[in-house]
């Protein structure tokens, strides 16, 4: 199946008036194929929820130190694609090269990127294999060159970031190791770049340790996505 077969465009990711964002994003992801569901029910079945330190199963703590948020609402855990969208859409991505997502989850970034600016590279970094493995099949099925996600700890003392145009990066883990990335971020060389921010611990990072580093150049999905520039 190709994305011309299931009618990929953007207009399928815009905002549609009267419908919640994230039904919208479950509708979409049921029509490209995701079985997000059905993977995220197996996780909980072999691991804790996110939001258990303890409890009397066999289930054991996944990846202890970093969190992957197994429990979590599948349509809370990911990005609305519209919310997406009109972000990837305000940062001018027409003339973007590269874009990293940093907690891809299940690759939505790629998908919206490949619609607005095909010729754009995608590179997501997810902890999960599952999910890694599942958002590589649907980039595979809608045969997308440019995207790929990485099963990869960003965490990891080895863990280089590459140099993107575009960053997405939301409270992956601990404050403190989220002040790690974004240290590293805020000392990249680029002359333009854009972080994408998502989550309460990241914005009060950026507020209280990076705002001299960064300028507030844009929100969207009133106000669950900041957009920020190097200054």
């Amino acid at each position: 199946m190709t994305k011309a077969m299931i009618n990929i465009s953007k207009s399928m990711f815009s905002k549609i008036i009267d419908t919640h964002p994230r039904l919208q994003a479950k509708n979409i992801d049921r029509l490209l194929g995701y079985k997000i569901t059905k993977i995220e029910n197996k996780l909980l079945q072999k691991y804790r929820p996110y939001d258990q330190v303890e409890d009397q199963s066999s289930r054991k703590q996944h990846f202890k130190g970093t969190q992957t948020w197994i429990g979590l609402h599948p349509q809370a855990l990911q990005t609305p694609y519209s919310s997406i969208y009109e972000a990837l859409d305000r940062v001018g991505i027409e003339q973007v090269e590269h874009v990293v997502d940093f907690g891809a989850a299940y690759g939505r970034v790629g998908i919206v990127l490949s619609v607005i600016n095909p010729k754009a590279r995608f590179t997501g970094f997810e902890i999960v294999k599952q999910r890694q493995l599942e958002g590589n099949r649907i980039f595979e099925k809608l045969n997308l060159e440019n995207s790929y996600i990485e099963e990869q700890n960003i965490l990891s003392s080895d863990f280089l970031i590459p140099d993107a145009d575009v960053y997405f990066i939301y409270d992956f883990s601990r404050e403190d190791d989220i002040c790690q990335v974004l240290f590293d971020l805020s000392l990249k060389e680029r002359k333009k770049i854009y972080l994408i921010v998502r989550g309460d611990r990241c914005e009060r990072l950026m507020k209280k340790k990076f705002k001299n580093y960064w300028n507030r150049f844009s929100e969207v999905d009133s106000g669950e996505l900041k957009i920020y520039t190097k200054k």
